[in-house]
């Protein structure tokens, strides 16, 4: 072997030697970032979610109903969500974190678990999204995914039309896309972006979490199921014999 063989062989058993870099481990438990009575860094911290890009012709019936809610919570009443039907959240609500949530990765899946009635959303790595037209509408969708380096790039689609995120209206072809990066070890971010015949533009948002070690999810049912909202956004309780 002459000596430029030998480098050349010296080089390529280099590069061989290069450790191939793994995408991150998601897996654990997470909490919304920052929490009451945190000092949070600013640089880590989502900034606010603007309201929907809504069509002139879906935006109107959504203003009024936003003031309904606001009159509510004002009179110091809870705002009346998929929590007061005794529902789960569903997609995208489901990963704003207000009670911790679960990830657990594995090379074929990834399942999120979030506290509040245990929803569990099941994201399967490699597949191909299929059109909403071919799905069965669910509370959480069908969800595909796949690694864009460190990022984690989740495309999400066939979601009731009752299921919405700030009350927002959307049809059963509504997309919605979430990119999860680390941006330290122990907090991360989700950059969600949402797509839909209703809205005028993509509505664009983003979630941070941070790392809770050692915490195990607890229990969350909800058993009773007598609350309902009116048609002001009031919250009622059902009680049998009564109307």
């Amino acid at each position: 072997m002459t000596m430029g063989s030998k480098a050349l062989c010296a080089a390529a058993l280099a590069v061989l030697a290069v450790p191939v870099a793994a995408e991150p481990d998601l897996s654990g438990t997470w909490e919304r970032y920052p929490q009451p009575g945190d000092t949070p860094d600013p640089a880590l911290v989502s900034p606010p979610i603007p309201d929907p890009p809504l069509k002139p012709e879906y935006k109107g019936p959504w203003q009024e109903n936003q003031a309904k809610l606001a009159a509510r919570i004002a009179e110091g009443q809870p705002a009346g969500d998929n929590y007061v039907h005794c529902i789960p959240d569903g997609m995208p609500a489901m990963m704003q974190g207000m009670f911790p949530m679960e990830i657990f990765q594995r090379p074929e899946q990834i399942n999120v678990t979030q506290e509040a009635f245990n929803q569990t959303r099941r994201i399967y790595m490699g597949e191909t999204l299929k059109p909403a037209s071919e799905l069965d509408p669910t509370f959480f969708g069908h969800s595909v995914a796949r690694w864009d380096g460190d990022t984690l790039v989740i495309e999400t689609t066939g979601i009731k039309q009752n299921v919405q995120f700030r009350w927002t209206p959307h049809s059963e072809g509504m997309k919605i896309t979430e990119r999860l990066h680390l941006l330290t070890p122990d907090i991360l971010r989700n950059d969600i972006t949402v797509e839909d015949e209703y809205l005028a533009e993509p509505w664009t948002y983003s979630y941070t979490y941070r790392r809770m070690p050692g915490y195990k999810l607890l229990e969350y049912v909800c058993e009773d199921n007598r609350d309902y909202v009116d048609d002001e956004g009031r919250v009622t309780m059902r009680i049998e014999g009564h109307e």
